[in-house]
């Protein structure tokens, strides 16, 4: 991903690597005792997909999570 873009590179070498870096996240939170939460996939799908940045995806995260 060029770090100037404004928008997440789609190419399948990108797909994959955001891919990856999801599925070995996954797998540590799994080992920590992570259960499925529909959300956080659906927002780490989007990520992969390049429909949002990873700073979208930090943000969306902390918004689901923050007190009113």
């Amino acid at each position: 991903m060029n770090i100037h873009s404004a928008r997440p590179d789609r190419s399948p070498e990108a797909i994959a690597k955001r891919k990856k870096a999801t599925d070995q996240a996954r797998a540590a939170n799994i080992r920590q005792g992570y259960t499925h939460d529909p959300v956080l996939e659906a927002a780490n799908a989007r990520y992969v997909a390049g429909e949002i940045t990873s700073e979208e995806f930090r943000e969306q995260m902390k918004a689901r999570f923050k007190r009113a």
